[in-house]
């Protein structure tokens, strides 16, 4: 809904870089999108609803069993016995409100998870009756987060950095449509193991690189065994994509002209890889710079794109 204040907000504002803490506001506008998509039961459940229906109670409960299920895993994630407060729901609720950034994308991204599962089952549908489904959900989360400028986006499961919002939507999130479309659920789950140590931050970003590089070498592999073609299992990504070359997964017509390409594909990502992510540190820790990690994330997206579209376009 466009109401005054967004109008005048999109009409006066100018582009700025995103920002990456949680407003109040912007965590209200989630707190609703959970009301209408999982519901809310008011505390303390059941005790006080005596003259309730059937129908009543047991919507009662599948609500609370979700949040409370919840509330187990990030307990268990951050390392605390419990939430205080009166039931799962209002619990949950206050600790969102008053969570530090880290924390509060955790736990959006548990509730979003959770919503498409729980929408799937029977006994949820059957007593919840949500007003919101769990894809229009997710996109109401998206809008939220692109109309307050906060650098996030909960794609294929998980929250991604959008460190660039034109190498995100041209390369990053085409990677991962990419990926769950065409069936290659390795390299899916290594490229979202990528992002996560990206988000992760500094400690994390050799990880970040050695993910990169698992991802483009099971898109390759993929490919190869899809297409029947002999690799051992050893096979580094340099000797894959001599592989693929060969096997003309590029016409030999524009190979030539694709020697640039192959070069960046053979001495980008796997180099990265090996020089930065792919072996033990020695004495000295391995200090992995920000821009680096970002940019083997974007490489990897641009070759994972290139590889299956070139794939799908081989007869």
């Amino acid at each position: 809904m466009e109401l005054y204040s967004k109008r005048k907000r999109a009409e006066t504002s100018k582009p700025t870089a995103h920002r990456y803490g949680l407003p109040i506001e912007f965590k209200n506008q989630v707190l609703h999108i959970w009301t209408d998509s999982i519901g809310y039961v008011h505390p303390p459940p059941r005790q006080t609803f005596a003259n309730l229906s059937r129908f009543g109670m047991e919507r009662q409960d599948e609500i609370c069993n979700l949040y409370a299920e919840m509330v187990k895993v990030l307990c268990d994630e951050h390392g605390k016995i419990g939430l205080p407060g009166n039931g799962p729901c209002a619990a949950l609720f206050q600790w969102l409100l008053e969570a530090e950034t880290d924390t509060a994308l955790d736990i959006i991204e548990l509730s979003f998870r959770a919503i498409p599962i729980a929408q799937e089952s029977r006994s949820f549908m059957s007593w919840v009756e949500p007003t919101l489904n769990a894809a229009d959900a997710i996109a109401k989360l998206n809008r939220r987060f692109q109309e307050n400028g906060i650098g996030y986006r909960f794609e294929s499961g998980q929250i991604i950095r959008l460190d660039s919002e034109f190498l995100h939507s041209e390369v990053t999130e085409p990677a991962f449509r990419l990926l769950v479309q065409h069936g290659y659920e390795g390299a899916l789950e290594e490229f979202k193991l990528a992002h996560k140590h990206y988000r992760d931050g500094s400690e994390h970003y050799d990880d970040c690189l050695t993910n990169c590089g698992k991802s483009l070498e099971s898109t390759l592999k993929t490919i190869c065994d899809r297409r029947k073609w002999a690799y051992k299992a050893s096979d580094t990504a340099s000797k894959l994509l001599d592989l693929v070359f060969t096997k003309g997964l590029i016409p030999s017509y524009l190979q030539t002209h694709f020697s640039a390409l192959r070069a960046t594909l053979e001495g980008g990502v796997p180099t990265i890889r090996n020089r930065e992510g792919g072996h033990g540190s020695g004495e000295k820790p391995n200090e992995v710079p920000e821009y680096l990690a970002a940019y083997q994330l974007h490489l990897t997206a641009s070759a994972i794109v290139f590889l299956i579209h070139a794939n799908e376009a081989l007869k």
